[in-house]
């Protein structure tokens, strides 16, 4: 249940664009382009990337940077920071980009992951798309307005906690079940 109040703290009431947000969550990330590995290696080669490159990584608009046309930045990711969760970005948020969050106009990011085919671990990020249509299944929004008391009792799970659950052939309602002794 602490884990569930760590995420509750960070997205209810949020309607800002924040200054870090998660990019890839940690584990298994099931993906319509195909499903990859991100780890603590994951995070380690972006970061050399990143500093090697010695550039700001953009943030655009439905992965504009990936097509022959202007592609204004939405913003621009300045770190990468490794949590227990995932790998999270500081933005710097363009005014353009805010009001679009702001006004829920976009919801989703989409990172543009560099795999290593060896063993389908993530290695780089090239860009981040602000869409409404993430590649990432079970992608969390990046502005939230939903209130504390409309919270779902059972908040939704990560795409890692899905994919463990599934290996080991358990449901929520199992693991609810075993941790309260028993009793529902």
């Amino acid at each position: 249940m602490e884990i569930y109040a760590e995420i509750l703290s960070q997205t209810a009431n949020l309607t800002e664009a924040p200054e870090y947000i998660m990019v890839l969550p940690l584990g298994y990330i099931s993906s319509e382009n195909g499903d990859f590995l991100v780890d603590r290696e994951s995070f380690r080669m972006m970061k050399e990337h990143m500093e090697r490159r010695a550039v700001d990584i953009v943030v655009d608009y439905e992965h504009q940077t990936l097509a022959d046309i202007q592609a204004p930045a939405g913003g621009w990711i300045k770190e990468l920071v490794l949590k227990s969760d995932g790998i999270f970005a500081k933005v710097e948020w363009t005014k353009r980009a805010k009001n679009y969050l702001r006004n829920r106009e976009y919801r989703y990011l989409s990172p543009v992951v560099m795999v290593r085919k060896k063993d389908h671990r993530a290695s780089q990020i090239h860009s981040v798309a602000l869409t409404n249509t993430p590649a990432i299944n079970g992608m969390m929004p990046i502005v939230n307005s939903i209130g504390l008391g409309t919270m779902e009792s059972k908040p939704k799970q990560e795409p890692a906690q899905r994919h463990i659950l599934r290996m080991l052939n358990l449901t929520e309602n199992d693991v609810l079940k075993y941790g309260s002794g028993g009793q529902t």
